[in-house]
C-alpha cells in the first residue's frame, strides 16, 4: 500500500482524531432521541448542545433528513415539523481545534 506524506503534525493529526471521535459519539448518542412525537428543532438543539459540552462546535448546523430526502434538511427557528412514522438520517459535523469530523 502506498504511503501518503505526513502534511500535518501529530497535534493536528490528533486534533482530527478528536473531531471524528466526538462526531461518532454525539450521532450514536443522538438515536435516544429519534422517537414519535419528538420536535426536529429538539433533536437538532440537543444535539448541538452535547457537541458543545464534548468541548467541540458543530462544523455545519445538525441535518435531519426524513424519508426519500437525502441530505441536507435542516429545522430552523420556530420548525414544527415532529416526527412519526418518518425514516430519519442524521449528518452531523464537529469541529474541534478547526479539524473536522463528519457522520454524513
Amino acid at each position: 500500500m502506498k504511503q501518503f506524506p505526513n502534511i500535518i503534525g501529530a497535534e493536528q493529526r490528533e486534533d482530527w482524531i478528536t473531531a471524528g471521535k466526538i462526531a461518532a459519539e454525539v450521532r450514536e448518542w443522538s438515536k435516544q432521541l429519534i422517537k414519535p412525537g419528538t420536535k426536529l428543532l429538539d433533536i437538532a438543539n440537543a444535539i448541538e448542545a452535547k457537541i458543545r459540552e464534548k468541548g467541540a462546535v458543530p462544523g455545519f448546523p445538525v441535518n435531519l433528513s426524513l424519508n426519500e430526502t437525502a441530505a441536507h434538511y435542516t429545522p430552523i427557528l420556530n420548525d414544527t415539523l415532529i416526527l412519526s412514522d418518518h425514516i430519519i438520517k442524521v449528518d452531523i459535523g464537529v469541529s474541534y481545534n478547526g479539524a473536522i469530523g463528519d457522520t454524513a
